[in-house]
């Protein structure tokens, strides 16, 4: 009689653990300490955010690389030519000085800042 008002033992439960995929279940069982970490499609999607945001500023940054290494081009021809036109006798263009002044301080220190950046960051 003793048997019949013991009550049984519990059964050992199996966690149900969902990923973020959908339609994909993976059963587990609950075992103490135990730290569930979701597999590749869980890491992939919480990551593709980072991703995409790192490959945007990667573009942009070669893109005013680009840019800046066209005003250079640019910045050199014009000096030269007015260094050209200045040698045969005619007048300094102010205007001209100008322009190219202003073009190698936004391509120049650009270049160097992209060079270092993506060289030679440590």
């Amino acid at each position: 009689m003793e048997h019949a008002t013991m009550k049984a033992a519990p059964k050992k439960r199996i966690a149900h653990i969902a990923s973020p995929c959908v339609g994909w279940h993976r059963h587990v069982p609950a075992a103490p300490g135990r730290v569930y970490s979701p597999g590749g499609c869980g890491c992939a999607l919480l990551l593709a955010p980072v991703v995409a945001l790192s490959i945007g500023i990667t573009v942009a940054l070669l893109g005013m690389a680009a840019l800046a290494v066209v005003g250079l081009i640019v910045a050199v021809v014009l000096t030269v030519r007015e260094i050209r036109r200045v040698r045969a006798g005619s007048g300094v263009r102010g205007w001209l000085v100008v322009l190219t002044a202003a073009l190698y301080l936004m391509s120049v220190p650009y270049l160097v800042f992209f060079i270092w950046f993506w060289f030679f960051d440590f």
